[in-house]
């Protein structure tokens, strides 16, 4: 669920104000409470896709190995977006120049990742996929066999995250998969056919129940990878010279098999420029595609059933009366049918039943409560968690006109108005279903999607390197604060070649080229990608304020501009007892102010002399950014330094654990030791609400808490 006002505002942005005298002079003052906790960050939340269309010349460059590993990734997926709704991961073992299923588990294992995988719904069978599973996580000898054969890896390789499919409630997978659904009620292919004009609930319920679909007519153009041709729902075959001197020609439908009877066979007799066509259909896209369907599906044009076979192997033997002559267009329409992803997702969980399954398809739109039966069979065979793809759109008008914070604070948008609601209303659902808690797993984000050459330079810079640094940073403090149930967060994407995309690295003259993107990332996982401090384990003063507007629209229709507040810095924390490093990660989301940051190290730490400062910068309006390495100084376990405008920064403090510099804090009467009259004063104070002097833990109040914390310094002496 996207909220409507989301793109109102990024429209309408106006310009932001700022009390900047006052801001200037005031530096941020941060502080951590002594006895903190840490929290740990799950592997899954650091995820990244690496598509198997990926070149293996990219994939396996020493460079991208150093760089992929950087970003500590906790979890690959893999294989990828779109075309993963067709992938035959064991045809691809054959495909050298990309990254297949046994270099990806390769890569995963260089790079320290987990794989998740994107089961290829469009063309797999429960047993399929079953077998895949038993085959990747098996420990019967049997499989470890077969790996070591297929994977050059014996032991098994542990997928727990599976997606069943890719976006299959989006009409632009038609033509990699047996069934989608659409952006609207209808999905609208095949104008003249009423019985090929289905709901989307019927779609929907296909996706999960399974059952026979015609491939025919087209889809209208919308989406990654779709164009004339491919908009098609049969297949579409030109006509070789070899096949031309044969007089004969077989094709291999992608969703068979099919069988006689249901299949139907145009052959078109006339050459068709589809490249005039296509130029046609960027401006009249649905014209064209009609067009473009009606030249094929001709009534001269449509084979007798005696002039084509279906074979014992499902493909079809076409082989007309009229010669195939070289550049001819042939278009098969046909009946497949297809398994659901009940029937998938318990095959799967049979294999092995401590994975996690998602499903790709929201079921509470149009099935549940709507679709007799629906409700039972989902609580006998509920997924794990459901997939979500967060893109932003409209964001271009925004970026254009320099409302870069609006932008930011898209991440909180998502958090509050988006996610906790929607996790709040499966919580109810499952509970009406008597069913575990189903998880949310944004499988691809990024600040938005971009095609070939519609990507503004700004998103590679610092745009999009502090977006993705917010959705990581913010999301891991929301898994913190048990605010959220998010099982995966895969950034799209990771490597690929020349700037036509946003990704975390480009390949370009033979040589992997870093983005702001994959520089924030690195340096957030540098600091809270493993361990991080709960929020309230921070005391934070001085926070300076921002303000933003969106517009609304009113009851009477007309619009009103409305402003709010929001903290113009994100702050976390995190601290490495192991090695003694406390660390502080800054993301100033202000695109026109510094701010001064003022650090100081909890009571039960000695600060080293000095700590180490990054600082991710750049252009605002370009791809340029840069990262520039420093040292701060220690004056009285305090740390002061300043955050450029729009801006990623963190400081890593060397510190040496002390055993009573806490003390000092309860010792009230400043005689040199925790005694009884410091305890007398405490209970003074007892209730307190506001301004209490002998407040422990920085939360305004004197509680049990500060109670509990003053005991344990009882007795103690302050040097």
């Amino acid at each position: 669920m996207k909220p409507t006002l989301n793109i109102l505002f990024l429209v309408f942005a106006i310009c932001i104000s700022y009390d900047t005298h006052s801001q200037l002079l005031t530096a941020t003052e941060i502080s951590l409470i002594p006895h903190h906790t840490q929290h740990d960050v799950p592997n899954a939340l650091r995820g990244v896709n690496q598509t198997a269309n990926s070149n293996i010349n990219w994939t396996s460059n020493t460079e991208f190995l150093d760089e992929f590993t950087s970003i500590n990734p906790g979890t690959m997926r893999f294989p990828g977006g779109t075309f993963s709704n067709s992938y035959d991961w064991e045809l691809e073992l054959n495909d050298s120049n990309n990254l297949n299923l046994k270099k990806a588990i390769a890569l995963a294992d260089t790079v320290g990742a987990d794989i998740n995988y994107v089961i290829n719904y469009g063309t797999t069978t429960p047993e399929e996929a079953a077998e895949l599973v038993h085959l990747l996580n098996d420990t019967d000898s049997i499989y470890a066999e077969q790996r070591q054969l297929l994977f050059d890896v014996s032991e098994p390789i542990g997928v727990h995250y599976w997606e069943l499919g890719n976006e299959l409630a989006a009409k632009w997978e038609w033509h990699v998969s047996c069934v989608a659904g659409g952006q609207n009620l209808n999905i609208y292919y095949q104008t003249d056919v009423d019985s090929l004009n289905m709901p989307r609930e019927t779609t929907d319920s296909l996706h999960y129940f399974g059952g026979e679909i015609w491939r025919k007519g087209w889809v209208p153009m919308a989406g990654d990878g779709m164009d004339p041709i491919n908009s098609m729902l049969g297949t579409h075959r030109r006509v070789t010279a070899q096949e031309a001197l044969d007089e004969e020609m077989n094709i291999d439908v992608e969703f068979g098999p099919i069988y006689q009877g249901q299949v139907i066979v145009w052959a078109v007799e006339t050459l068709i420029d589809y490249a005039a066509m296509a130029l046609l259909c960027d401006t009249y896209p649905t014209n064209c595609q009609q067009n473009i369907y009606d030249l094929i599906a001709a009534p001269q044009n449509l084979l007798n059933p005696t002039e084509y076979t279906v074979l014992a192997d499902g493909t079809i033997s076409i082989h007309p009366t009229t010669p195939l002559f070289e550049d001819q267009t042939i278009l098969v329409e046909y009946e497949t049918h297809h398994a659901g992803a009940f029937d998938i997702r318990d095959a799967m969980k049979t294999a092995d039943p401590s994975i996690e399954i998602g499903y790709c398809v929201d079921f509470r739109t149009n099935l549940l409560n709507n679709v007799p039966g629906f409700d039972s069979i989902l609580a006998a065979s509920p997924p794990d968690f459901l997939i979500e793809h967060p893109y932003n759109k409209s964001t271009d008008l925004a970026l254009n006109n320099g409302y870069l914070s609006e932008l930011m604070h898209l991440v909180d948008e998502k958090i509050y108005e988006d996610f906790i609601p929607e996790e709040a209303a499966l919580d109810i659902t499952c509970a009406a279903l008597e069913i575990p808690e189903i998880g949310l797993a944004l499988t691809e984000w990024n600040i938005r999607l971009c095609g070939a050459g519609d990507c503004n330079p700004a998103y590679n810079g610092m745009l999009g390197g502090l977006y993705t640094a917010n959705f990581f940073s913010q999301f891991y403090q929301a898994d913190a604060d048990d605010l959220l149930d998010i099982r995966l967060s895969n950034h799209f994407a990771g490597i690929a070649s020349g700037f036509n995309l946003i990704h975390m690295w480009h390949y370009i003259n033979n040589a992997v080229v870093p983005t702001a993107q994959s520089e924030a990332t690195r340096m957030v996982n540098e600091i809270i990608g493993n361990q991080m401090l709960h929020s309230e384990d921070m005391v934070i003063e001085n926070n300076p304020l921002s303000t933003l507007h969106r517009l609304v629209e009113n009851p009477d229709g007309s619009t009103s501009l409305i402003p709010y507040e929001t903290e113009a810095l994100k702050i976390y924390t995190s601290d490495d007892t192991i090695n003694d490093v406390m660390s502080l990660l800054i993301l100033n989301n202000d695109d026109s102010l510094a701010h001064n940051i003022r650090f100081t190290i909890p009571c039960d730490r000695i600060g080293g002399a000095s700590a180490d400062l990054e600082i991710l910068s750049g252009d605002l309006s370009s791809e340029f950014y840069s990262t520039d390495d420093s040292t701060v100084q220690n004056i009285s376990d305090t740390y002061t330094f300043s955050t450029p405008v729009f801006s990623v920064s963190t400081l890593k403090i060397p510190y040496t654990p002390s055993s009573t510099s806490c003390a000092c804090m309860a010792d009230y009467n400043e005689n040199g030791s925790v005694e009884t009259v410091d305890f007398l004063d405490l209970l003074s104070e007892y209730g307190c609400t506001a301004n209490c002097i002998t407040d422990l833990n920085a939360d305004g109040n004197i509680l049990v808490s500060d109670i509990l914390i003053f005991l344990s310094f009882f007795g103690g002496l302050c040097p």
